[in-house]
């Protein structure tokens, strides 16, 4: 656990007394992290890409299979504004399958992480995390667990994502992890 990590014992308490604080942030380890392109099988390890396919179909093996039995669905359209493609931190739900999909004809970045990573570590993020760059006209769908940061791009100035997630998965079924202490990961599309 990150209460028992050696960087611990040598950063928390300079943090914790504020010394040290600019020369920490300063020191950043940035990880380079180059952006796949998404296919099905690269992305199937964190979740299930829905790419388009004739109206009117059975439901067939690749088709999106969601876990929403946990509360009641919420289905919105959420407006991202443009941000750098750094991450310091991913999220994860624990109770939700999240659907995420760009309404808009532009590509955008996600970082992922197995849901098998424990939620007592921080996250090293030149071993266990992978960034993809989504094309328009797909959705992704997280597997339970999955940790994540994004939707993530740099223009235009705003994008609009569609969002399937529960209710209340903002306020009671988001968990965060930092990366190792000292970490930055940077997506390059």
């Amino acid at each position: 656990p990150w209460a028992d990590h050696p960087a611990r014992s040598i950063l928390w308490p300079r943090l914790s007394r504020g010394f040290f604080l600019a020369n920490a942030l300063e020191s950043r380890a940035v990880i380079q992290l180059a952006a796949t392109p998404l296919s099905s099988e690269a992305f199937a390890p964190f979740g299930q890409v829905i790419w388009p396919e004739p109206d009117a179909l059975d439901w067939q093996l690749g088709d999106a299979e969601l876990d929403l039995n946990q509360g009641l669905p919420r289905l919105y359209l959420m407006r991202l504004a443009a941000k750098p493609l750094r991450v310091q931190e991913l999220a994860a739900h624990r109770q939700v399958t999240q659907c995420l999909g760009v309404m808009e004809p532009y590509p955008w970045q996600i970082a992922v992480a197995p849901a098998s990573h424990s939620a007592e570590q921080p996250i090293d993020a030149s071993t266990e995390v992978r960034a993809f760059t989504v094309p328009p006209r797909c959705i992704l769908k997280l597997h339970r667990g999955t940790w994540h940061a994004g939707p993530l791009f740099e223009s235009p100035a705003e994008l609009v994502f569609c969002n399937l997630e529960l209710r209340n998965t903002n306020s009671t079924d988001r968990f965060t992890l930092p990366l190792l202490p000292g970490q930055e990961a940077e997506i390059s599309p």
